[in-house]
């Protein structure tokens, strides 16, 4: 049961002042003129309910030229009760009063239950929570429950807009409810599957590549082992030749080798520097000018110093021999040192040969040795079993994937079947619509014509169907006159409320200006489906009549000072 009890109102359009209590039981007549500000009384509960008033407008402040000095802005309080919990709100708009918090009023919009705030943050979170606990939306409140004046009626509405209302008036939301979860759960799956199916790749790519490793190293190793015979194979010849040439060339310089070459060829280079000393001096002694050798013996025989000049003869004769005997020695060395370089270098080359394949050798053999470690590892029992846990894991995972999918096909199945446009729903409107028509066929006998929602479940979209019959004939809602017009609007708005109150047992309806432009016969009809459809709830009836054979009716009296409105009970 929804029970609304009290408004509060102030600073709102013309209203100066307003305190009404909204469970009387009772039809309480709103009498006044034109422009008295009857209808805002009804503007003030909508938009403290859903933040716009009767037209959708969302700004509400009284006009500026005839706000008051004292004017602080608007807010509007209303109270209600919904299964024992008791619920209040407040709106506000420029508000610069203080509320009960201490804290000015601005633009805030505050939902207390039980006299505790709703936790929730923002205006949209907060009005949300509102809808959620009044169970009516603003246009299913503004056809059930607000009958004003141009307010756009149900048989006006679009298709989709008549379908969502529908579903509030039968209580089929939590259908769109479980959709929507199933749905969410639905769209969540499938990340999950994504997420499932990207393991699946990613496990299987990783099998493969090690498994690819496993037998490209096993490969490698057959290769490898092939190509590392055959160049040490190669290797080992020609270290031999090397070797053996070595030793022949060792024979052939052996005490060359045995002495080292090198200490050889540093006495063949002593050698040489002696002998261009001795060349040097038999040339000092042979280059002296002939003149002058024989002048000097000249003397030394005229002199009588015969013994003198022959040794100084024999001496120059002896630089001469000497000098052709050094010289044929340096050239013997000079080709005894290139010779001895020359073997110098071969031994060194070879000797650099053989080191180069020692090394080469070695290399090979370090590389074998990290093949057949790596071999080792791949071939480990602790990687076999690594290669086996992931098998194990692609096995659970590939599971895991096919469940997922038939899960995944069962939320298809449920949504598109039994919550989709031909499941549940469609037969529930179907049975919600015979319920519905048949309050406006009691309606019939009254009103003079018959009124008829139908559904076309033929349709994909499942539209709704308004039929109208007026003496057997099956007519458009156009070709009614603008009384009929409104007397269809006003009974389907009286069976929606009959329907609305069956299912949340709302306590409360307004009828604004529904007998103006009536005939007095129509007037008649309008009051009789008054007296059927609200003698159990608080309505309130605004209109120019002074006198309606209502019964149980209070009068509120609405009267305008300097463009404020006030109201009396009477």
């Amino acid at each position: 049961m929804l029970t609304f009890t009290t408004l509060n109102a102030v600073g709102f359009c013309s209203i100066e002042n307003l305190h009404l209590q909204l469970n009387t039981n009772c039809t309480v007549l709103i009498k006044a003129t034109n422009g008295k500000g009857k209808s805002s009384i009804l503007s003030s509960l909508v938009w403290a309910l859903y933040g716009k008033n009767l037209k959708g407008v969302s700004n509400v402040n009284t006009w500026e030229s005839v706000r008051p000095k004292d004017y602080l802005g608007t807010m509007v309080e209303l109270y209600f009760q919904k299964d024992s919990h008791l619920f209040k709100i407040i709106r506000c708009q420029k508000y610069k009063g203080i509320l009960e918090d201490g804290a000015k009023g601005n633009d805030r919009l505050i939902f207390l239950k039980d006299n505790e705030l709703v936790s929730v943050k923002g205006k949209n979170q907060i009005q949300d929570e509102i809808c959620k606990e009044v169970g009516l939306s603003y246009t299913l409140f503004m056809n059930s429950i607000m009958f004003g004046q141009g307010i756009k009626r149900l048989i006006q509405e679009s298709n989709s807009d008549k379908k969502k209302i529908f579903e509030e008036v039968f209580d089929l939301e939590f259908l769109n409810l479980a959709k929507g979860i199933a749905q969410q759960d639905k769209n969540n799956l499938i990340a999950k599957v994504n997420e499932v199916e990207h393991e699946s790749e990613l496990l299987k790519r990783e099998l493969d590549t090690n498994r690819e490793a496993y037998f490209d190293l096993r490969d490698r190793e057959k290769s490898f082992k092939k190509k590392i015979r055959d160049e040490k194979r190669e290797l080992k010849q020609d270290r031999e030749k090397l070797t053996k040439l070595l030793i022949e060339k060792k024979k052939q310089i052996k005490d060359e080798v045995d002495a080292t070459i090198q200490v050889k060829i540093k006495k063949q280079d002593n050698l040489i520097l002696d002998l261009k000393s001795k060349i040097k001096d038999a040339k000092n002694l042979s280059n002296v000018p002939l003149k002058k050798v024989i002048k000097e013996l000249v003397i030394q025989l005229e002199s009588g110093h015969y013994k003198r000049a022959l040794r100084d003869a024999k001496s120059i004769y002896k630089a001469f021999s000497d000098l052709d005997k050094y010289d044929k020695e340096y050239q013997e060395a000079l080709e005894r040192l290139e010779e001895l370089s020359s073997v110098n270098d071969k031994y060194k080359k070879l000797k650099s040969d053989c080191d180069d394949i020692a090394s080469d050798i070695a290399s090979i053999d370090e590389d074998l040795a990290k093949l057949k470690q790596e071999k080792l590892k791949v071939m480990s029992p602790k990687y076999k079993q690594k290669l086996k846990e992931i098998r194990k894991k692609l096995r659970k995972v590939d599971e895991d994937f096919h469940n997922k999918e038939l899960e995944l096909e069962n939320y298809n199945w449920l949504i598109d079947d039994p919550l989709g446009n031909n499941g549940i729903k469609a037969y529930l409107f179907d049975s919600s619509l015979e319920r519905l028509n048949s309050t406006l066929d009691r309606y019939a006998q009254v009103l003079g014509f018959r009124i008829e929602f139908t559904i076309d479940l033929g349709t994909a979209r499942k539209d709704f169907v308004t039929l109208i019959e007026r003496d057997g004939q099956i007519i458009d809602y156009d070709e009614l006159s603008g009384g009929e017009k409104q007397i269809c609007n006003i009974a389907m708005a009286f069976a929606m409320n009959e329907a609305l109150t069956a299912s949340k047992g709302i306590n409360l309806a307004f009828l604004d200006e529904v007998f103006e432009s009536l005939s007095s016969d129509n007037i008649e009809v309008v009051i009789s489906l008054i007296r059927h459809t609200f003698s159990d709830k608080t309505l309130f009836l605004i209109t120019h009549h002074d006198s309606l054979p209502l019964g149980n009716t209070k009068i509120l009296q609405v009267e305008k000072v300097n463009g404020l409105s006030r109201y009396q009970l009477l």
